[in-house]
């Protein structure tokens, strides 16, 4: 009997940190990446307070705590809830500037996940359709075999399907 193991939720298990130093650890895990987003926001929003107060000195004169620990915390929390298209959105955006890099400034475009390059050129020209001038690779000996599937080689070394009639398709193209 055969047993298989199911390891996708313990490998997508988030990074945690509890032990800080040697002799210190947290009675608690913090998820890494939410801890990381808290400092961040945190130092953004010192920043812009910063600059706020240097503008009003008395702004924030009693909520400065609040200001300074709860919209990082709302922040973080907004951030670790949004999943666009089941991503981390820092990972949803890098994919769309990625994007708007590659493919859309440069407007290119694609068919069947390949790049068509010649689709802004503004005049098509045709070739004048012609006869397949060749001979086959070797000569049909036996009366069982016919010449349907071969290959025909022209004059420039080309391998060529062969073509039932000996005049061109249209004599008037140009």
């Amino acid at each position: 009997m055969r047993t298989v193991f199911n390891y996708r939720k313990a490998l997508r298990e988030p990074k945690k940190i509890q032990q800080l130093t040697e002799n210190f650890s947290l009675p608690f895990a913090i998820e890494l990446i939410p801890a990381i987003n808290f400092f961040v926001f945190m130092t953004i929003t010192f920043g812009i307070g910063y600059i706020i107060r240097m503008g009003f000195p008395h702004a924030f004169a009693n909520t400065w705590f609040i200001y300074l620990v709860g919209i990082p915390l709302a922040l973080t929390m907004f951030v670790t809830k949004i999943k666009p298209e089941g991503k981390n959105i820092y990972l949803y955006f890098w994919d769309i500037a990625v994007y708007f890099v590659r493919i859309k400034i440069p407007n290119k475009r694609f068919c069947n996940d390949m790049e068509i390059e010649w689709m802004d050129e503004s005049n098509v020209k045709f070739k004048k359709c012609v006869k397949v001038v060749g001979t086959l690779n070797e000569p049909i000996e036996n009366t069982h075999e016919n010449d349907e599937r071969e290959f025909v080689v022209n004059e420039n070394g080309r391998r060529v399907g062969v073509l039932s009639h000996k005049k061109p398709v249209y004599p008037d193209a140009k």
